[in-house]
């Protein structure tokens, strides 16, 4: 069975997240959903482009709290879990990037990145990317909405699990050849 944190970051800029959102998977089971508005260390700044992405604007987060301030509420999600992510070295570099800013040590986690096993599992695909692939598997979502795209990589996830016949993450791991590297 899977237990793992699946998680997706928004960002205001490159790397400067203004939203977290995750699903909790236990025993393959989606136990939980949230979503966290971030008041950006670049606040009041946000890219045009980001804006136009996933629709948060600096009227959104102004009274929201850093993410230093969330870090006591987001860390039992993250800390001693596997975490996945679609475009794992995005999100990942997230956090990295965003715990070193805040001087906040960095959580004992390892993660795995679903689109690169979507690669394995989904050789002939046109695409690779969360939406395209979640269409294929008949799951329906709000794009770029944070707990939403960490629900829908969670499920991605599962899909790829049951396509591979494997049954935890050391299987996996075995099958694919993959590495699951620590943040």
């Amino acid at each position: 069975m899977f237990d793992f944190t699946a998680i997706d970051f928004e960002s205001a800029d490159k790397y400067i997240p203004c939203s977290l959102g995750i699903a909790v998977v236990r025993n393959s089971q989606i136990v939980e959903k949230r979503n966290w508005l971030i008041k950006p260390i670049c606040y009041p700044y946000f890219h045009f482009y980001a804006q136009r992405i996933h629709g948060i604007h600096k009227e959104d987060v102004q009274n929201e709290p850093e993410f230093d301030e969330l870090w006591n509420e987001i860390s039992p999600y993250i800390e001693g879990q596997i975490l996945i992510a679609h475009n794992a070295s995005f999100d990942i570099n997230v956090l990295r990037k965003t715990l070193r800013h805040y001087k906040i040590a960095l959580p004992s986690a390892r993660y795995f990145c679903s689109y690169q096993i979507a690669r394995l599992v989904w050789k002939d695909s046109p695409k690779y990317s969360l939406d395209y692939l979640c269409n294929e598997i008949g799951f329906q979502f709000e794009h770029h909405k944070s707990d939403s795209d960490a629900e829908a990589c969670a499920r991605l996830l599962l899909k790829e699990a049951e396509k591979l016949e494997v049954n935890n993450f050391q299987e996996l791991k075995s099958k694919l050849k993959i590495r699951s590297p620590k943040v």
